[in-house]
């Protein structure tokens, strides 16, 4: 039970911080004491004990990525690669190969290089190896240094061997970095390439190097050019492939003779009979048309028809397909269709996509089908006049995909399972481009689960909830079938795999109920599952999803039971929060619509909601943090407290008439809504307060950078109900002529239980707004809002995907400089100078990185502000400039590292506090809040002032007064 539930903490964990709570100053201390450490390892006497040194140096750099501790750090180790053995040297390689990131980290370059390059001028062979190898991993730092290229270009020319590979790498490495190096050095490989005296080994080993001279067309047309020659030269199948890519490579990099290489690479295919040529030439044609697709033309996509349908070999047709399949999924195949293809040429493209029927082979079928697919896709998206009908080009795309499945769901063979996954691929675009062919291929592949293998029926349930995604009323229709399916799968369940299944199964159950609680027998049926899997991880996976899809009753039941299996504390604290939570919205089944016993309701909710609130605080620990799960609930409590309050407010109107003067006051300032003066004074809080839930779900948006996209559109739908309250009060207490005011219509296309609210809510605004023409405050408009808060609270509330898990994750680190040297004694400058502040950053990410989102920039803003100064000086001086300092600034990480200095002023002497924070900016120029806050305290002091105050005199005894 215990290896079970102990995934639940790689659901929300995000990756862990390395340095965990301590100040810079701290890791500052750290870092120097483990530099210290290995610094005493490498002057050890024994040749182990350092080289076990020089290779925990990466481990270093991970915990402790800031300029000062890696500069340190190269410099030693270039010390020692100049003094070590050869064996130290090459552990030193393989530091600088997998330290590649922070290499610009490096602050003394020239002395660095220095110490490094000064070992090639050894007599051994081998150690001069080894600092050319060295000089080509450090090439992003010094591709520009003359006597680096001196060195590579003499080490070609070497008559050792291991010099001459090593200066090949290295002669890469710099090829791609340095535009000088790569013109110089392209006659010289050229040179050596075409010399009989060159073995055939190294001449293999030096095309490669012309991929990179890409810097200016000059030289990529120099570099052609002997690609070219070097295909009539050496037609041997080694030659023939590396030079083809390398031309490839050079090709998509300078985005010179594109269209040459791409006529190159066909006739290829057409001409050379070798099996491998033509596949490594098809492979360089896929590579083109995903880089470069706008600079391809409709006779090289006839050429490619041409040879899938007249190959015989199923590796070279999958391959051809593949290339067609690439290029009909850009937008240069939709231009295609409008400009160049004619009715016969749309044939031949379909006798292509008919090969799905026609090849034995499921890997040439899946191309096939997925190349049928983007036909019919880009045929929808065009919208030619095609002679074809639209509907037939559909018809038979689905036809394709729905054989293929059926000839694959019951395999399990690798290739079988490929094809299947290709297959329901195409499925699930198709469903997006065309949604009248759903319902098809749901009520097909619910009947196909039940004789799929193993592995496939796991497949073939994701697709239907892929597809369910977009209209879960088609799931709805299959209700019957999905529960024979699963009625058998549970007879059978002491199979591992009809247990996962059933679990997706119960998913598709959950979804088709378009978040209304699930039917009794459908509930007793899940149970039985759960009680005969006994799979805890199954069935905490189960609970969850039952949560994203509204299904409280049931997910609290399991949270309930497997918070009593649990041996972790912080784990029992967790499922016992999602219990409270859960237990909490089951209080909103069987509602009926009466407002007050709703308000009952809702005040069990909070109740419950608070102890889950509890719960999750206390689950909090530091390699499983629940920063959003506490927020999104507590946003949902006082989300709730609103609601609540507004009801209050309404049933005051009710309970509590305005008294016998509010008449006269109504006349007097001519306006019939000030009858209600105290009842109006609270509408206005209530309106208030949910514009600070609003901003507060806003700001919940802003720091939720990793978060995936239906988690965002959740906090939105969540905002975007308290501005349609907000809204629905301000045009309930403004005058008449106000109320027409009406806010932003919101379109949505989902059927989301809280988008129908929100939209029932707006309709219901326009209609009463239409027809009621008086100006006096009236029960309808107490009755509207009451509805109002009825019809959002009865939404039913669903618990997104990062509430639960992390798909991405990034972090922040900062440090700052100057430093506090302890937390009570503060920074000191002089009130007329200015305080350099250097801001340096880290950027952490997990396992998968950057899958919804990327750091584009870092915004970095320092604000400060005086905390204690000396009024003295205020009176005694005019000050002119501002006693608070307000700088942002914007840069660009590179390689997970920024940097950004400040210039600030405090010219009033006394204490100030400095506040720097740190944002992420992605690549579409949205600022999210990462949280990242660092504080310094300031002392700004003044010499004359120390100057002019009265020291104490100690008076000698003969001064002393004499006593009477």
């Amino acid at each position: 039970m215990a290896t079970s539930m102990s995934r639940i903490s790689t659901s929300y964990s995000g990756i862990s911080n390395p340095f965990h709570d301590v100040g810079y100053g701290d890791q500052e201390q750290d870092a120097n004491m483990a530099l210290t450490e290995l610094d005493k390892g490498l002057r050890s006497l024994k040749s182990g004990t350092q080289c076990e040194s020089v290779v925990r140096f990466p481990r270093l750099f991970e915990r402790y990525p800031f300029p000062i501790l890696i500069n340190s750090a190269f410099l030693r180790l270039a010390d020692v690669f100049r003094g070590g053995t050869n064996l130290l040297r090459w552990c030193i390689l393989r530091v600088l190969q997998q330290s590649e990131k922070h290499l610009d980290k490096i602050l003394n370059v020239e002395e660095f290089v220095r110490r490094i390059h000064g070992v090639i001028h050894s007599n051994d062979c081998i150690a001069r190896a080894l600092t050319l190898r060295a000089m080509g991993s450090i090439a992003n730092i010094i591709s520009e240094q003359k006597n680096v290229h001196h060195s590579i270009v003499n080490g070609l020319d070497s008559h050792d061997a291991l010099e001459v590979d090593a200066a090949v790498y290295a002669a890469g490495r710099f090829s791609a970095m340095s535009k000088t190096f790569a013109a110089n050095i392209c006659d010289k490989i050229a040179t050596m390439i075409g010399e009989i005296a060159t073995p055939v080994d190294l001449k293999l080993r030096l095309i490669p190097i012309l991929q990179h001279m890409h810097h200016d067309s000059s030289t990529a047309a120099k570099a052609r050019a002997v690609c070219t020659e070097l295909l009539q030269n050496f037609p041997a199948q080694k030659f023939m492939t590396l030079t083809l890519n390398t031309m490839t490579h050079l090709a998509a990099l300078s985005l010179v003779d594109v269209e040459g290489q791409i006529s190159l690479l066909i006739l290829t295919i057409k001409e050379d009979p070798r099996k491998a040529v033509k596949l490594t030439a098809l492979r360089n044609l896929n590579d083109l048309a995903k880089k470069a697709p706008h600079m391809w033309k409709y006779n090289f996509v006839e050429e490619l028809l041409d040879f899938s349908l007249a190959s015989t070999s199923y590796i070279l047709k999958t391959a051809a397909l593949l290339v067609l399949t690439t290029i009909s999924g850009t937008f240069a195949f939709q231009l295609f269709l409008n400009k160049d293809v004619k009715e016969e040429d749309l044939s031949k493209i379909l006798k292509a996509c008919n090969m799905c029927y026609q090849s034995q082979h499921p890997l040439v079928s899946a191309t096939a089908t997925q190349l049928y697919t983007n036909v019919a896709i880009a045929c929808q998206k065009s919208r030619m006049p095609i002679m074809t009908s639209q509907n037939e080009i559909t018809e038979g795309a689905q036809l394709a995909i729905f054989t293929q499945t059926c000839l694959s769901a019951p395999e399990s063979a690798n290739n079988e399972v490929d094809a299947l996954k290709t297959c329901l691929g195409c499925a699930v675009r198709l469903v997006k481009v065309f949604p009248e062919v759903a319902h098809y291929f749901v009520k097909q592949m619910i009947q196909q689960v039940e004789y799929a293998s193993d592995i496939n029926k796991k497949l073939l349930c994701e697709c239907l909830l892929a597809i369910g995604s977009e209209d879960f009323s088609l799931i709805d229709k299959i209700i019957p079938d999905l529960m024979a399916t699963f009625k058998q799968l549970v007879a059978n369940i002491d199979f591992e795999s009809n247990k996962e299944t059933c679990m997706y199964l119960g998913t598709l159950m959950f979804q088709a109920a378009g978040g209304e609680f699930v039917p009794p027998d459908i509930r007793n049926l899940i149970g039985q599952y759960l009680t005969k899997a006994h799979n805890s991880w199954l069935s905490y996976k189960l609970a969850r999803q039952a949560m994203r899809y509204g299904q409280f009753p049931l997910a609290a039941d399991t949270f309930h039971s497997l918070s009593q299996q649990v041996a972790s504390e912080h784990f029992h604290f967790w499922l016992m929060g999602l219990y409270s939570i859960c237990a909490a919205e089951s209080c909103l089944e069987n509602l009926n619509g009466d407002v007050r016993k709703t308000m009952m309701k809702v005040s069990d909710m909070l109740m419950l909601y608070q102890q889950g609130l509890s719960s999750l605080k206390a689950s909090s620990t530091v390699g499983f943090a629940v920063k959003f799960p506490c927020d999104f609930v507590s946003l949902r409590i006082t989300l709730l407290q609103t609601h609540s309050q507004l009801v209050r407010t309404c049933n005051t109107f009710r309970t509590c008439p305005p008294p016998a003067i509010a008449t006269a006051l109504a006349m007097t300032n001519g306006q019939e809504i000030s009858r209600c003066g105290q009842i109006l004074s609270q509408l206005t809080k209530c309106m208030k307060d949910y514009e600070a839930v609003s901003e507060k779900f806003a700001g919940l948006y802003q720091s939720s950078f990793d978060a995936d996209p239906q988690t965002l559109h959740r906090i939105l739908l969540l905002q975007q109900s308290c501005e349609v309250m907000k809204s629905a009060i301000l045009t309930v207490i403004k005058s008449n002529h106000a109320r027409y005011l009406q806010f932003g219509a919101m379109t949505s296309t989902s059927k989301d239980p809280l988008t129908s609210a929100i939209l029932g809510v707006q309709n219901s605004l326009n209609t009463l707004i239409q027809g009621n023409s008086g100006d006096a405050l009236t029960y309808k408009h107490m009755d509207f809002l009451c509805q109002s808060v009825q019809t959002l609270v009865a939404a039913t509330f669903t618990y997104p995907r990062y509430f639960f898990q992390k798909i991405q994750s990034t972090k922040l680190t900062l440090a700052v400089s100057p430093q506090q040297t302890s937390a009570i004694e503060p920074v000191l400058v002089h009130h007329q100078t200015h305080l350099a502040m250097k801001v340096e950053g880290i950027i952490h990410h997990g396992a998968r990185r950057e899958i919804y989102r990327k750091v584009g920039q870092v915004q970095v803003t320092v604000n400060s502000e005086p905390v204690s100064i000396n009024q003295s000086a205020i009176a005694d001086q005019k000050i002119t400039l501002s006693l608070s300092n307000n700088l942002s600034q914007r840069v660009e990480p590179h390689s997970d590292y920024f940097t950004s200095n400040f210039l600030l002023m405090f010219p009033v002497p006394g204490l100030h506090k400095v506040y720097i924070k740190a944002d992420f900016v992605d690549q579409n120029d949205t600022l999210w809040k990462t949280g990242q806050k660092v504080t310094v305290a300031v002392k700004s002091y003044d010499d004359t002032i120390h100057k002019k105050m009265p020291k104490p005199v100690r008076t000698s005894f003969g001064q002393m007064p004499p006593q009477s």
